[in-house]
């Protein structure tokens, strides 16, 4: 079941794409709510916008880093064959060159951002002002504006064709 899975998610980008970036925005945000609790066990005692600041800039960090390794795996590292001839087909249809695929994506995430970054930050300010910690703040935020971010680039890239598959190409 799991190579049937991992092959499914190769060859579908609607998939793959939008496990890459809610994996990676997922796992950015862990890390940024683990730094925020060492900050804080460590007694920096910053203001709320300190807190939000720092946050923003690391998730972009982490997020990019992550994306761009599961990007790679996804549609670039081929370690399977299909178990039939149409499946080998779509596995093996060329992929657009990394370097490419992966601005091309990287640029239609950077012109959403400002929405993802203006809910998570957004929140995350106010959930801090009404009393709550930074690191359950971003553990709250980040995933809130992930989702409507996600939502509105699979729509984008359905349309654009980014997110056709590399067999359809």
């Amino acid at each position: 079941m799991p190579d049937r899975l991992f092959r499914l998610y190769q060859r579908r980008r609607v998939i793959n794409l939008n496990a890459n970036i809610i994996a990676s925005g997922l796992l950015s945000t862990v890390v940024v709510m683990v730094l925020l609790w060492g900050m804080k066990r460590l007694g920096v005692d910053w203001p709320t916008w300190g807190y939000t600041g720092f946050s923003v800039v690391a998730d972009l960090i982490f997020d990019i880093t992550i994306f761009m390794g599961l990007h790679w795996v996804a549609n670039h590292w081929r370690p399977s064959n299909g178990r039939n001839e149409a499946e080998q087909a779509e596995l093996s249809a060329k992929a657009p060159g990394y370097v490419r695929d992966t601005a091309q994506l990287q640029f239609e995430r950077a012109v959403i951002s400002p929405v993802y970054y203006l809910i998570a930050a957004g929140l995350t300010e106010w959930l801090q002002r009404e009393g709550m910690s930074p690191v359950w703040a971003v553990g709250i935020a980040y995933p809130i504006g992930l989702v409507f971010t996600r939502t509105i680039h699979t729509i984008w890239g359905l349309r654009s064709g980014t997110y056709v598959d590399h067999h359809r190409r």
